[in-house]
This record gives structure tokens, sequence and C-alpha cells, in this order.
């Protein structure tokens, strides 16, 4: 497969692409500016900023599949998420390309009834506190994707950690809480069994550890 990736210079961008590289998947990244790591042989570099079109366009030339990592970080310029979605929607509009899956998290957009309490109370107060400008950048994020009429998927992990990937459990209705975790090497495997074998098409998803 070829697959498209937004938000390749963060943490769990790193976990993806590797994994995706060992899998021998082809992959486009984009970067804002030129990496200072090294890319699998594998991936095709695209430097462009996410308000460029034609940026964005030529990270996803010829791909089967995008992937949105995107989400704010220390050094970030203000808040940027929902509009650089935005553009990449439109970007798959124009390239014909159809599946999209983003990484939100569980405590992002609506929190149905497998979200624990006190998980749901921790999102009601930081939306009260200085963080409610990127809680809502975030929120929109996952609207716009819900209503972009692509074969989207919503990821909404807990607390993601740099360790090992061990089992996980992925479900519409799977439970977390404020324990819950799971690493950035086993939601990298998922969105790859996922690309591969979609399950959880126009619908959103929470993975964990077992």
């Amino acid at each position: 497969m070829i697959i498209s990736v937004f938000g390749a210079s963060g943490r769990t961008g790193h976990a993806f692409v590797r994994v995706a590289a060992d899998a021998g998947h082809l992959q486009r990244l984009h970067y804002r500016n030129k990496p200072s790591e090294m890319t699998p042989d594998t991936a095709t570099v695209v430097v462009g900023a996410l308000t460029d079109p034609t940026a964005v366009r030529e990270v996803m030339r010829g791909s089967d599949a995008v992937v949105v990592l995107l989400g704010p970080r220390p050094d970030a310029r203000g808040l940027f998420t929902a509009a650089a979605t935005k553009a990449i929607i439109a970007g798959m509009r124009t390239q014909e390309v159809s599946r999209l899956l983003c990484v939100t998290g569980a405590m992002i957009g609506a929190r149905p009834g497998n979200v624990g309490l006190t998980m749901k109370l921790m999102a009601f107060v930081q939306r009260k506190t200085d963080m409610v400008d990127m809680l809502k950048d975030r929120d929109e994020q996952e609207r716009l994707v819900r209503n972009s009429k692509l074969q989207w998927t919503v990821i909404k992990p807990p607390k993601l950690t740099d360790g090992d990937a061990g089992p996980y459990e992925a479900g519409a209705s799977v439970s977390v809480g404020l324990g819950s975790h799971l690493s950035r090497e086993a939601l990298a495997k998922f969105l790859l069994a996922e690309i591969k074998s979609p399950q959880y098409a126009t619908s959103a998803v929470y993975v964990k550890d077992t």
C-alpha cells in the first residue's frame, strides 16, 4: 500500500512510520520543515505548509489511505489542527482518495457511555481552563472528519505511551477510563490493520492496551 501520513514528525508519527516501513508499505510523509531524523528508504518526504494546497495534494498523490496524526505540541504557533484537517479533506477530494484515518483522543468530541465518569468530569473541567481553545479545536477536527462524506475512521485512544506493543482491545463500545493507556506502537499496528481490512469505516473506535 501507499499511505500518506500527516503528523510524521511527532512521537506517534515516528512509531507509525517505523511500523509501516517494517511491514513493507510505501509512505508519503508530510513535514512542515525538512526533517532532522532519518526516514525509511520506502518513504517520500514532502516539505510544505499545511496551508499550501499544492503541498497537501502532493503528500497524498497516488495514496491508498491518509493517516492524520496531528495534535497540539508545546512549540506550535497557535491552533492549527482543525484548519489543517479541513485542508487535508479538501485535498483528498481533489485527489480522489477516500480512506481517511484520524487519531483524536478519548476525551475529544462526543463521549458516550463507555467513557468513564471520572474521564468525562476531567474533560468538562479542562473545557473551563486555559485548555478550552485547544480542546475546541480538536472537537472541530473530529466534527470535520465525521462530516467529510469520506470513508473515515476516527480513532480515540486514551493516554499514549512509548512502550512496546502488546495485546490491545478495539471497538466502538470499549470502556476507557483514567487508568487506560495504549502504546504508540500498538496504535500504529491497529491503524495498519484497519487500512488493510476496514472494520470501523464511518465510525469512531476506542483502542486501549489490555
